[in-house]
C-alpha cells in the first residue's frame, strides 16, 4: 500500500493530488528499473518523463532470469502473467557435472508458502521493457522519448535542470526529481563526477543464444543448469525455443577473438559435438564488475539499478535487484511527493545500499566463485556442500530463500 509511514506529515487526499500534479519526475534510462519505476509512479498520479538514448527499446539479451520475489512485485499489474506466457517456467534447477551426470537439484516448490511464484522464470528482459514501454506510450501523464542523450544535470533546491540532445537538437528542461536509471555506464553518474568504487572480476563471460536442442544431447538437463567440465564451466538456460549458453573465454583472450565463429563453435562442440554448426542468434561479451555508489541520493537526483550498483551476473540477481530498487524508491518517493519530509529518501538509500552490498553482491560473488572453480580439491568441498544442502530440507529452503531473493526483500523492510 502506498502512503506515508514513520510518522511523516499526513495530507488530505485533495492536497496530496494537488502536490503530485505539480510535481514531475524525469527518469533517464528505459531499462527494467527505469520503466518499472515510471509505471508505479504513473499509477499514483505522478507525471513522468522518460529519456532513453537508444532509438527504441533494445532487444537486450543481457538478463533472462526473473526470480520469485520480482514476479510477486509484478503480479499486481498482470505483467507477471504475460511474462510467464512468453517465457519458460523452471521449478527445479541444478548444478551438474558434465562427464558423470552427477547433479545437485534445487526444487523451488518448497517456497510455495511464501511466494505465488515458486519458480525461476527464464524470459528475456526486453519482454518486460517492451510491455512497459507500450503502457507508458499510451499513458496521458507520461512522455516517453527515444534518441535522447543526456548531456548534463544541475540539482537545485527545488528543481533539477537537464540538458539533453533530442535527435540532434539540444534541449533544456526541468523536473522536480531526476532518477538515474541509465545503467552501468550512467551518464548522470559521470556528469556528477561520482566515484563508483569496486572491482573487476578476473574472468570475463560470453553468452551465446543458440537454437540447438541441447536437451537431446545432455542427459538430465533442466531449464537452468550450472555445469562443470573437467577444467572449466558453462551454463545452459532454456528460453522457449532457444538456449542461453554462457562460459568464460580463455584467459587474456581479446573480445574479437573470443567471439569469432571458430572459437565460439569450439566451445559449443566441447559441450555438444552435434551442435557445432547450429545457428547462433546472438553473442555477447561481458566484463564482470562489482561496484556500488557511496550514496544513492544526491539532492534531488536519485539512483537505481546498474547506475547505482553492479554485481556478478552469476545467479541472475542484477536486473531483479534493479527492479527491487525501483519499487523501494517508489515506496519512498510517493510519500515525499505527497508532502512527507524528503529525508525519508535517506531510508531508501540505507535499505538498498545495504541489500546491494550485503545480499546481492555477497551472494552473486559466491555464485561466481563456486561456478568458476577449477581446482579438483576445492570442487570436492563445494560439491559436498551442495549435496548437504539439497539433502537437508532446512538448508535447502534457506538456500533458496536467498537465491529467490525473498530473504533480501524481507530484510529490506527491517532496515530503518
Amino acid at each position: 500500500m502506498w502512503g506515508i509511514d514513520n510518522g511523516a506529515a499526513a495530507f488530505g487526499v485533495k492536497q496530496a493530488i494537488c502536490l503530485m500534479s505539480e510535481s514531475n519526475v524525469t527518469i533517464v534510462g528505459a531499462g527494467p528499473s527505469g520503466l518499472t519505476l515510471a509505471w508505479w509512479l504513473l499509477e499514483q498520479g505522478v507525471s513522468v518523463r522518460v529519456l532513453e538514448q537508444e532509438a527504441s527499446i533494445p532487444k537486450d539479451m543481457r538478463a533472462s532470469t526473473f526470480h520469485p520475489a520480482t514476479l510477486d512485485l509484478l503480479s499486481t499489474d498482470g505483467l507477471a502473467d504475460t511474462l510467464i506466457e512468453r517465457g519458460t517456467v523452471v521449478p527445479c534447477w541444478q548444478f551438474l557435472i558434465h562427464e558423470s551426470g552427477e547433479c545437485a537439484v534445487f526444487d523451488m516448490s518448497c517456497l510455495s508458502d511464501v511466494t505465488d511464484h515458486p519458480f525461476r522464470l527464464q524470459c528475456e528482459q526486453f519482454q518486460l521493457t517492451e510491455l512497459l514501454a507500450d503502457k507508458l506510450a499510451r499513458h496521458p501523464r507520461c512522455e516517453l522519448k527515444f534518441d535522447c542523450a543526456l548531456q548534463s544535470v544541475t540539482s537545485g533546491a527545488d528543481k533539477v535542470g537537464i540538458r539533453y540532445d533530442d535527435a540532434g537538437t539540444p534541449k533544456d528542461a526541468e523536473c522536480s526529481w531526476l532518477v538515474a536509471a541509465d545503467g552501468a555506464s550512467s551518464q548522470v553518474r559521470k556528469t556528477l563526477g561520482l566515484a563508483f568504487a569496486g572491482q573487476v572480476f578476473p574472468k570475463t563471460s560470453i553468452t551465446l543464444v543458440l537454437e540447438h536442442p541441447f536437451e537431446e544431447d545432455i542427459p538430465q538437463l533442466l531449464g537452468v543448469n550450472y555445469v562443470w567440465l573437467p577444467d572449466r564451466h558453462y551454463s545452459l538456460m532454456r528460453l522457449r525455443d532457444t538456449w542461453r549458453f554462457t562460459y568464460s573465454p580463455e584467459q587474456d583472450q581479446d573480445a574479437a577473438t573470443a567471439l569469432s565463429d571458430p572459437v565460439a563453435r569450439a566451445h559449443i562442440e566441447r559441450v555438444a559435438p552435434r551442435a557445432r554448426a547450429t545457428n547462433i542468434r546472438s553473442r555477447n561479451y561481458y566484463t564482470l564488475h562489482q561496484r556500488c555508489l557511496d550514496n544513492f541520493c544526491h539532492g534531488r537526483i536519485l539512483f537505481v539499478g546498474d547506475a547505482a550498483h553492479l554485481n556478478s551476473p552469476a545467479g541472475g540477481m542484477g536486473m531483479n535487484s534493479g527492479i527491487h530498487d525501483a519499487r523501494s524508491l517508489a515506496d519512498h518517493l510517493i510519500p515525499v511527493l505527497e508532502g512527507a519530509d524528503p529525508s525519508l529518501l535517506e531510508r531508501y538509500d540505507r535499505r538498498r545500499r545495504i541489500i546491494a552490498l550485503e545480499e546481492v553482491q555477497r551472494l552473486s560473488a559466491r555464485n561466481y566463485a563456486r561456478h568458476r572453480e577449477t581446482s579438483a580439491d576445492k570442487r570436492k568441498i563445494i560439491w559436498q556442500e551442495l549435496q548437504d544442502t539439497v539433502n537437508d530440507p532446512i538448508k535447502h529452503r534457506e538456500y533458496l530463500l536467498d537465491a529467490a531473493m525473498i530473504r533480501s526483500r524481507e530484510r529490506e523492510h527491517t532496515i530503518e
